[in-house]
């Protein structure tokens, strides 16, 4: 059986092993050409062995050990190759340097791109990102090629990557070389090193229960084995009509844009974590982004850094960045190979088995109660100030807002406001009673008038009610005089350090009465529930604050006065 010419070509692919694009790529040539030769030239540590798998081991060349800014080693690796699969390594390499960083894409591109012909080699395709035209927050909507390069970028990275871009392009067609560039967006996929292990991160921070403005706003997303497949593509057009496909950038995506949040979403819910739900104004979190960076930087309180509130990562999360690949169908041939909903399936499938390690953050388990539960007796009161029961809470909020406005915020005394509250009683059943059975069509419910007879019966109950919660009252005073009901004292000694705290504050402020308690209404029905929902959270930031604390209270009391000092010795 003749082999086809094409099946026996040898192949370069850079950064093969510790990308995830890499890996694909390889795994694409090696089933797309079941005789030809793969070249891996990869100067970062592999993050899996070399070869996809042991019965491509003697068709792969790995080259992991030669220094590839060295010109002679450079071009013995490439010799013999038709094509360079050049493959962006900034997402792989962010824990180097950023001179190490730069080094392996813009020193290794230029090293690259200056034995290539030497080496034989007439092409090459460059991955990169379509970060490379994107900047600052605003919405990037169905953009094709003719999008320019920004003049500033807002992350060293993207700038790093339009680099090797534009030197990619504009080496096209010297020395007999023949250049393209793919912009995927937002690659993920199996070992993805970048976009699901942030989302993880997320996941796992005290953002996770956040949308970052309204979720609506949509993305474009790239399945690898989907980029690997427009490489090929890429590659078969550049030998077939060089002049119509070189020296261009093109955007390559699934053709499928869909909102950002739901995506994540998705992705989260695979791995086992909640899908966020409160959104957020974007403004709102880039002033708070602002304020905690200028804080990092005046104080250097490291424990408010983080890479997940970052401007960059805010304006990706809340903008629409969708791209037109029509460009890569018309001229390259591409068209995605695996459909969005399969590749987030394979995606997930490929982390499960991480899933429950990374899951180590203390969040209690389902049907476990909660802190704020436990704190409120897990009773009725629970029940009320938790919203377990939406409508006997709304009833007991509007009633404690009502007699607050009766009794306090109006200014009356305790005697005028209740008989205000009866007048308007009075009139509300009083009109009640004189309304039609009807109006408009719509069916009105009157009141019998045996609802406001009591008959001896029922007269009777309510006095043995009210003697029996008198009674009742009564033993639980002997009770806590005598020291035999611990469990309500606490509640009461909780119940009287929330009023020591109300009333301090009060003298500290000097705040009036009615907002003092109108304040401590509002933080009763929402406090709580916010603690509950985010409790592990909350105990987060606590303990952080708390080992701030400690490290800084040597430095605070180091600055007291010696007299102080002296008097507080006393007392450690």
């Amino acid at each position: 059986m003749a082999i086809d010419e094409s099946d026996q070509r040898s192949y370069a692919v850079t950064f093969g092993q510790s990308t995830s694009l890499g890996r694909a790529l390889v795994s694409s040539l090696l089933s797309s050409s079941p005789h030809a030769l793969i070249r891996i030239l990869d100067p970062l540590e592999p993050t899996q062995p070399p070869g996809p798998a042991p019965v491509y081991h003697d068709r792969i060349s790995y080259f992991h050990n030669s220094d590839f800014l060295d010109r002679a080693q450079l071009i013995g690796a490439l010799s013999g190759s038709s094509v360079v699969f050049h493959v962006d390594p900034t997402r792989a390499a962010q824990s180097q340097s950023f001179g190490r960083i730069h080094s392996l894409s813009v020193g290794f591109t230029r090293a690259l791109i200056s034995a290539c012909p030497e080496a034989g080699v007439r092409r090459m395709v460059y991955t990169g990102s379509s970060d490379v035209v994107i900047t600052g927050g605003g919405n990037v909507c169905n953009a094709d090629e003719s999008l320019p390069y920004p003049d500033e970028f807002d992350d060293p990275l993207s700038e790093l990557r339009a680099q090797v871009e534009m030197r990619v392009l504009c080496a096209n067609g010297k020395n007999g070389l023949h250049t393209c560039a793919l912009r995927p967006s937002f690659m993920f996929g199996p070992g993805d090193e970048n976009l699901v292990p942030f989302f993880v991160s997320f996941a796992r921070s005290f953002f996770s229960k956040f949308i970052i403005g309204n979720g609506k706003n949509k993305c474009d997303f790239s399945y690898v084995e989907n980029v690997a497949h427009a490489n090929i593509c890429a590659d078969k057009a550049l030998s077939l009509d060089p002049i119509s496909v070189s020296g261009k950038p093109y955007f390559v995506t699934n053709e499928e844009p869909v909102e950002t949040w739901e995506f994540i979403s998705s992705i989260l819910e695979g791995l086992g974590y909640q899908r966020p739900l409160i959104c957020l104004p974007t403004k709102i979190v880039l002033a708070a982004a602002s304020v905690t960076e200028l804080t990092r930087q005046r104080i250097s309180f490291g424990a408010l850094s983080s890479h997940l509130l970052s401007r960059p990562v805010i304006y990706l999360l809340a903008s629409t960045r969708t791209f037109n690949c029509s460009k890569a169908k018309r001229i390259l041939g591409y068209s995605p190979v695996v459909r969005l909903e399969d590749g987030i399936a394979q995606t997930v499938d490929s982390f499960s088995k991480f899933a429950n390690s990374l899951n180590f953050d203390g969040r209690r388990e389902v049907g476990e109660p909660s802190k704020a539960s436990m704190l409120l007796g897990s009773g009725l009161v629970a029940e009320i100030l938790l919203w377990r029961d939406e409508k006997r809470t709304f009833l007991f909020v509007m009633f404690s807002f009502l007699f607050y406005y009766m009794f306090l915020l109006s200014g009356r005394t305790f005697v005028s406001a209740l008989a205000n509250i009866l007048l308007v009683i009075s009139v509300s059943l009083f009109g009640h009673g004189y309304l039609p059975h009807s109006v408009y069509g719509f069916n009105i419910e009157k009141l019998p008038p045996n609802c406001f007879h009591a008959s001896e019966a029922t007269a009777t109950d309510l006095f043995r009610r009210l003697a029996s919660m008198w009674n009742n009252g009564v033993s639980t005073v002997l009770q806590l005089a005598e020291g035999r009901h611990w469990k309500l004292l606490l509640k009461f000694y909780a119940y009287f350090q929330a009023v020591s705290s109300l009333y301090f504050l009060r003298l500290l402020f000097h705040l009036p009465l009615p907002i003092l308690v109108g304040f401590s209404l509002v933080c009763t029905f929402s406090g709580f529930l916010i603690y509950e929902q985010c409790e592990h959270e909350i105990d987060m930031l606590i303990t952080i604050a708390l080992g701030r604390v400690k490290l800084l209270a040597p430095q605070i009391i180091s600055k007291l006065p010696s007299p102080v000092l002296d008097y507080m010795s006393n007392f450690l």
